[in-house]
């Protein structure tokens, strides 16, 4: 089986691999382009908010069951602004956490319009939300110590 917790694997690059001997966003692979290296990681959509979209989109759904395009409005809440990232990513995300059994969906077509997909969380969902959630206390602890250190340097 897959490993659907990334929440181990947080740190990883676009393609998928750990951070290694490279920085986040040079794979190796040459498709980055110049610059990309470290850049690329704390930038907005493209960057770091884009490594925590599994682990917002699992918090969303176990909030309340949500279609697509409600979601592509609530990452708003997370400074995830869907006018700078393809809608395709969130719904790649979203089929691909129904088929590791994070969520279900279910057709809903009690609005007005076409009947709309709605995702529901799922007992394992919710453990590896939970996973996510350990994970970041962790990042959150390492990064307050990197900030303390950086400060002392005065500048």
């Amino acid at each position: 089986m897959r490993n659907r917790c990334e929440g181990k694997g947080i740190w990883m690059d676009p393609c998928h691999h750990g951070m290694g001997s490279h920085g986040p966003g040079d794979c190796g692979h040459g498709h980055h382009g110049p610059g990309a290296r470290w850049g690329s990681f704390f930038e907005g959509g493209g960057g770091i908010t884009r490594r925590f979209l599994k682990p917002v989109v699992l918090l969303l759904l176990a909030e309340e069951p949500y279609h697509g395009y409600e979601l592509m409005s609530k990452l708003k809440d997370f400074g995830i602004d869907h006018s700078n990232m393809d809608p395709s990513i969130l719904y790649r995300l979203l089929r691909n956490i129904e088929r590791e059994g994070l969520a279900e969906s279910s057709l809903n077509d009690s609005g007005a319009g076409p009947a709309r997909k709605v995702y529901t969380l799922t007992a394992e969902g919710r453990e590896v939300l939970d996973l996510w959630a350990a994970s970041i206390e962790g990042i959150v602890s390492f990064l307050g110590g990197f900030k303390e250190r950086y400060e002392k340097l005065g500048k």
